[in-house]
């Protein structure tokens, strides 16, 4: 509901009219119109199955029934419940209102609201949740406020509404994003709060995952937790955030999933030191990617409607995800093969998987959808997009791909020629009046001077392709005026002709009295077809350039600087930059020093 004022909601306090509003909410009358006959879960199900009800004379259809709980479109006996619209008037009173705040706390109970927030009439939905997310804002004590809002099911049923509620209720889903700041919010003091080195129950936590890690005959040992400084535990802790939030993080882990957590430890004492992932210093940086993913710190804006499904899909779902996430980690640090000195760069990769996964097309409904999303974001996609930005966006890579190209351009030439000078069997035109197709082999020469051929060769060696002394024809390059291509002229009118044929044009100057001015080839293959007319082009003082050309040459200019980006990327803090460093000026003098001792 707009705001209207603060006299209008102060005059509605004075004048009593909120007890009223408030018994309309916590009537059963409101509540069977909501949830009764046609809405309760037992009734509905006989209702849709045995539909009985009339409207002007015609029978209601599964289909009419759906509309009026979902828009309100109802008969007089269904019309839509006041309820709402008195859960909307409160709403604005706790908002906009001093006293309005106490005196709707102490008139209705959390469980009067939150059975409205049902999956079967989104709009008393809508309301009832901006009035939970108003009274949630002003709570002193909102950590015990959540915990009694999670007594009746207020996740559960907000989960019900997300599976159908549509993007066109979108004020919906701007007080599910709101209810999510708030309940994410809950985790902020903790994240701002410096594990304190006196305060026992923090210490025990931090005992516990050691012992339920190494056991008890280990239990001295700490160095195998991955601790930045062993003799002084709380340094890692002391970063705010995710400070105490990654302790109760690790804490959770160590609880819930405790044979996974075992197992991590176990197997990082089974590597070399250095190979080591660190426990400790990997959860503290998976809560720090958490909190700032989550947007946990954050001041809440007031016109968001993105909100994360899987938020709702458990209660402790943050304590959840860095149970997923420091796995990742774990498993991530393998697949870098990292040691010990390479630590920022894992914490890196993790923040683009978790980016990615995050900020992905498909919804994560649940920890199962999170876990299954990850899996599609390897270290090596990762590392793929990577080197494909650098050759997209970095300047360096631009100045090297523009050097490399005509040097990788001579290569895919002179392996045209070289194609050219093995020579290829070709089907040639019927000569005459002659059905029959000839065949015709042809080769160029080693000095690239001459095309030398002949038709329908009998080589005395099967297999060996004719030499160019058993060619009889040659047709000297220089007199080559052009190429043309049947695919491009429309003179396939006859069977032999074909797509993958191509004809040389020469000058008449040639020594050959009775050949004709063209010189016609009939490819067996598209990729013969696509070397010899590069080669063509090439001998003719051109390049190579159709797409299969085009491909290699891609092929070999990717090849080339992957390879060159190997050596740069594997020295250890050295990274590209986005423009060529400038060129450093001349010294004031040349008179260098030379130590001869």
């Amino acid at each position: 509901m707009e705001y209207m004022g603060t006299e209008l909601w102060e005059k509605i306090l004075d004048n009593m009219i909120i007890k009223k509003l408030t018994e309309i909410v916590k009537s059963k009358v409101a509540k069977e119109k909501v949830l009764g006959p046609v809405l309760n879960d037992k009734m509905r199900t006989n209702t849709l199955s045995n539909t009985t009800l009339t409207r002007n004379g015609s029978t209601l259809t599964n289909y009419d029934i759906a509309k009026m709980e979902n828009k309100g479109d109802a008969p007089k006996d269904l019309e839509p419940p006041m309820a709402q619209y008195a859960i909307s008037v409160i709403d604005s009173v706790v908002r906009f209102t001093d006293s309005g705040y106490d005196i709707i706390t102490s008139l209705l109970l959390p469980s009067d609201i939150i059975m409205f927030i049902t999956d079967t009439n989104l709009e008393c939905a809508q309301y009832a949740l901006a009035l939970i997310n108003a009274i949630f804002a002003k709570k002193p004590d909102k950590q015990s406020f959540f915990h009694e809002l999670l007594e009746y099911n207020i996740r559960l049923n907000i989960e019900k509404v997300i599976r159908v509620m549509r993007s066109e209720h979108m004020d919906l889903s701007h007080h599910i994003s709101e209810f999510q700041h708030l309940l994410l919010s809950l985790h902020k003091d903790a994240a701002l709060l410096p594990l304190a080195a006196d305060n026992e129950e923090q210490l025990e936590m931090l005992q516990r995952v050691k012992i339920e890690a190494l056991a008890e005959q280990f239990s001295s040992e700490w160095s195998g937790l991955g601790f930045s400084d062993t003799t002084d535990r709380a340094r890692d802790f002391q970063e705010c955030p995710p400070g105490c939030l990654a302790l109760f993080s690790i804490n959770h882990f160590v609880q819930k999933h405790y044979d996974r957590h075992r197992e991590m430890i176990l197997d990082q004492l089974s590597r070399e030191k250095e190979r080591q992932c660190p426990f400790i210093r990997s959860a503290v940086a998976v809560t720090g990617l958490l909190y700032h993913q989550l947007r946990i710190g954050r001041d809440y804006i007031g016109v968001e409607i993105d909100f994360l499904p899987i938020v709702f899909s458990q209660d402790n779902i943050l304590y959840e995800l860095f149970s997923i996430s420091v796995q990742l980690f774990n498993t991530t640090w393998h697949e870098m093969h990292a040691k010990s000195s390479d630590f920022n760069k894992v914490v890196d990769v993790v923040k683009e998987q978790l980016n990615m996964v995050f900020k992905g097309e498909k919804r994560i409904m649940n920890t199962e959808d999170f876990k299954s999303a990850l899996k599609t974001v390897p270290f090596s996609k990762i590392q793929e997009q990577r080197l494909k930005s650098l050759e997209k966006d970095s300047q360096p890579i631009i100045q090297l791909r523009k050097k490399l190209k005509p040097e990788l351009q001579k290569l895919v030439n002179r392996q045209r020629l070289t194609i050219l000078e093995a020579g290829e069997l070709f089907y040639a035109p019927a000569a005459g009046r002659s059905n029959r197709r000839r065949t015709m082999f042809c080769r160029l020469s080693s000095n690239h001077k001459t095309l030398h051929y002949g038709y329908d060769i009998q080589s005395n060696d099967k297999t060996a392709c004719p030499g160019i002394e058993e060619l009889p024809e040659e047709l000297n390059v220089a007199d080559i005026e052009g190429v043309t291509l049947w695919k491009d002229i429309k003179r396939i009118k006859r069977a032999q002709d074909s797509p993958l044929g191509f004809s040389l044009e020469y000058n008449q100057s040639v020594s050959m009295d009775n050949h004709p001015k063209t010189l016609d080839f009939v490819a067996q293959t598209e990729e013969v077809f696509s070397y010899w007319t590069d080669g063509i082009s090439v001998l003719r003082k051109g390049e190579a350039t159709n797409d299969t050309a085009q491909e290699h040459l891609s092929m070999l200019l990717e090849m080339e600087i992957k390879i060159r980006q190997l050596d740069i990327l594997d020295i250890e803090g050295l990274q590209l930059p986005d423009h060529t460093p400038p060129i450093p000026s001349l010294p004031d003098n040349f008179n260098f020093h030379y130590n001869f001792n």
